[in-house]
């Protein structure tokens, strides 16, 4: 189709505006990468943008040495994996079954999830919660909280109504269970609305501080996220104070952008894997039909 000079225009700026855009998000991010891989006068002269000067991997080695920090990595890891599984299992379950019009108290269900949306308990009453059932210092203190979330709820069930009721009709008549409509027609169609919830899930499990700030004080079960704002917070790492020697190979800046870049790296890595789902998923369910 061919476009007028005026579509043309439009679509020339619309470019313009998202390569900007792109490069507002990862500027900063090549900077940091940057920074983490250079030398200490090239950091403290501001000679640093985008690329590293003067290659200097000593920063991340000492992040890596830290046994605080692999541990938090671990931590990290498994409360991650843990709860995305669970997370994602139940938002599965949730929205298949709200986005049945014959669900007996659908409505009632879908009010209260929209009542979870704008209204929280507030920092105290789930703190109190959580020490009451005994989660203080525990992973599932990290987890838990987060299971049940009516976003993903909402967005994973817009995803299910535009499947074609035609399928689930037609796994019906050859005697197709609940449990088998579901894992062998719904699920497999809905590839690109699930992977989109599983990174969404994961990225707020892998960043999330906060919660482990109230509910975690003992060292080995602290996240990375936990550990990346404590160490920001201090500019340094408790067992690197007092060394001369590494202080002119690393500073408290180029430790800092050190452990941001390897916490980061992890969650990123995902993103490859579900690209071709992404991009659909957040689409899947705008326009039904």
């Amino acid at each position: 189709m061919k476009l007028s000079r005026g579509e043309k225009i439009y679509v020339a700026l619309l470019h313009v505006f998202m390569i900007l855009a792109g490069l507002i998000c990862l500027l900063p991010v090549l900077n940091v990468f940057a920074r983490s891989l250079s030398s200490v006068p090239a950091v403290a002269g501001g000679k640093v943008w985008f690329w590293p000067v003067e290659f200097n991997p000593e920063g991340w080695k000492y992040v890596l040495q830290r046994t605080s920090f692999l541990n938090s990595m671990g931590n990290s890891v498994i409360i991650t994996l843990l709860g995305t599984v669970l997370s994602v299992f139940v938002t599965i379950l949730t929205a298949y079954s709200l986005s049945r019009p014959y669900l007996k108290g659908r409505k009632v269900v879908i009010y209260l999830y929209v009542f979870m949306m704008i209204f929280n308990a507030g920092i105290l009453p789930n703190y109190f919660q959580i020490k009451g059932y005994g989660l203080l210092n525990t992973r599932w203190a990290l987890i838990l909280p987060m299971v049940v979330s009516p976003y993903n709820t909402f967005v994973l069930k817009s995803n299910f109504e535009s499947v074609p009721d035609s399928l689930e009709e037609a796994a019906r008549i050859d005697g197709a269970s609940f449990t088998r409509i579901l894992s062998s027609v719904i699920i497999p169609v809905s590839k690109a609305g699930i992977a989109t919830i599983v990174i969404f899930t994961a990225v707020s499990y892998w960043n999330r501080y906060f919660d482990a700030l109230m509910y975690i004080t003992k060292q080995r079960l602290k996240p990375a996220a936990l550990l990346l704002y404590e160490f920001i917070k201090l500019s340094t790492m408790e067992e690197g104070m007092g060394e001369p020697e590494l202080a002119a190979l690393v500073s408290p800046d180029i430790k800092n952008a050190s452990i941001v870049v390897l916490t980061v790296i992890p969650i990123l890595a995902i993103y490859p894997f579900m690209q071709r789902y992404f991009v659909k998923g957040v689409m899947v369910g705008s326009v039904k039909g």
